[in-house]
């Protein structure tokens, strides 16, 4: 009797799940900030988001620029120099500060760089 009832059962259903929908990025905000005194005059190079090099000339500080990606790792940097006088560069990544840094020679550099955010 065992042997005709393991048999006789259905064979198993197998079941299709309907697809996931694709997973909801929230959008990164990154933005470039220099600060402080240009003096005599200066420059800045920034790599935007995806990963193209601009270049400035400074005759005003400061300076700020805003870039917002759903990509789901966002990259930036920002150098800069001023003769004469004193600068600063900032980069914040959804308004939380990520890389800071500030000079005050004669002829100041600055380098920010966010590498993964």
């Amino acid at each position: 009797m065992w042997k005709v009832h393991e048999f006789s059962d259905p064979p198993p259903v197998i079941t299709v799940n309907e697809p996931a929908a694709p997973p909801e990025f929230s959008i990164k905000r990154l933005t470039y900030e220099l600060f402080g005194n240009v003096g005599q005059g200066g420059m800045l190079v920034w790599v935007d988001v995806n990963g193209h090099p601009h270049r400035v000339d400074l005759t005003t500080l400061p300076w700020s620029h805003t870039e917002s990606t759903t990509l789901t790792v966002v990259s930036g940097s920002i150098s800069a120099q001023v003769q004469g006088g004193q600068v600063g560069c900032r980069l914040r990544v959804n308004g939380v500060v990520r890389a800071e840094q500030s000079d005050a020679h004669q002829d100041a550099h600055v380098f920010c760089l966010v590498k993964s955010a």
